[in-house]
């Protein structure tokens, strides 16, 4: 019993200290036995956290690039601190890089539910528009096709939705799930064979092999200072209200579904993106509730508690409201009411 108290994983994280202005380094300890963390700071050489329970955070949070909600501070997980933990972890936590092409949302909702159901989950995702430069890289293991031109045309000033998907054997799982090139020979019931028209517009595109995976999620998810001049979001401030897909909703895997029904209820998603939020921004966020409404503590728990998508919201009958409309289509916050 003892022995099982002690197993422990070990990580490498990192947190950004606005005050301070510095990336503070720390071994991150995860207790399997009891989901609790420990947290050393590398600098200093000392506990920087004892061993504590924290909401949320449990053993499929940890993974090379995730990022965790820790007591209010957000730390990325940047590599095993141990071959121990990286061989126990690795295949189960691997990640692979999907782009769903050119598509009306409700099929693109089908897509990222067909992915959840299979165990892949989503831990990155971002609306974006394509540039030439990105069609050529991110599929630049496809450049002497003979339909790389095609595809080139389809996709460039194109906007697609990328994803980091996170799995057991992610790589080759994604790969069996998405099916052949040409929907036409996939087998039945992959995504291509379901939803795809012909080897260009087939649908959705994943990375190749593990080393790919990772340069592809680097290219399409950039840190500072890339962030604010590649694969911008697409947002249109034009007649537009904002909808926020919650961290529970996102857990149990019901982003698809959400996608699917704002489509098909008359709605365009124009932009989107996942992140996490800090409490203290949650608190910001929720402001106009404090003392309002006796949730408030609560609600904003629950936006900090884990990533959040946040969509931009367009009508597609321009003639009507859309914050309007689209409230209706929500409904009221309390769902038995």
């Amino acid at each position: 019993m003892e022995g099982a108290y002690r197993d422990k994983y070990a990580f490498v994280g990192e947190w950004y200290d606005n005050q301070a202005s510095l990336v503070r380094r720390y071994n991150l300890f995860y207790y399997p036995c009891d989901d609790t963390i420990e947290m050393y700071d590398l600098k200093n050489r000392k506990t920087f956290l004892k061993r504590v329970k924290v909401t949320g955070v449990t053993l499929e949070n940890f993974y090379i690039g995730s990022t965790l909600n820790i007591l209010g501070r957000l730390v990325k997980i940047t590599s095993f601190a141990c071959e121990d933990t990286r061989a126990k972890l690795l295949k189960d936590m691997e990640v692979t890089f999907v782009l769903i092409k050119p598509i009306e949302a409700n099929i693109a909702g089908k897509i990222i539910t067909h992915l959840y159901q299979n165990g892949l989950r989503i831990t990155k995702m971002k609306k974006s528009r394509l540039t030439a430069d990105d069609v050529n890289y991110l599929f630049r293991y496809d450049v002497h096709d003979p339909t790389f031109p095609f595809l080139f045309e389809q996709l460039t000033d194109a906007l697609v939705y990328g994803l980091e998907l996170v799995g057991n054997n992610a790589v080759s799982n994604c790969a069996k799930l998405i099916g052949d090139r040409d929907p036409l020979k996939a087998e039945p019931n992959t995504i291509r064979a379901l939803y795809g028209k012909d080897p260009v517009r087939n649908c959705v595109h994943c990375a190749p092999d593990p080393e790919a995976a990772v340069k592809d999620i680097e290219y399409f998810f950039p840190p500072p200072p890339f962030h604010s001049v590649r694969l911008n979001l697409t947002a249109t401030l034009s007649n537009c209200t904002l909808c926020i897909v919650k961290p529970h909703a996102l857990r149990e895997g019901k982003l698809g579904d959400i996608m699917e029904q704002i489509d098909e209820a008359g709605f365009n998603i124009t932009a989107l993106n996942m992140f996490m939020v800090e409490n203290i921004n949650a608190n910001e966020f929720y402001e106009v509730y404090k003392g309002i409404v006796q949730e408030f503590k609560g609600m904003v728990d629950e936006l900090s508690s884990g990533p959040c998508v946040a969509m931009e919201i367009v009508a597609k009958n321009k003639g009507l409201h859309t914050a309007v409309e689209f409230r209706k289509l929500v409904g009221p916050i309390d769902p038995v009411s």
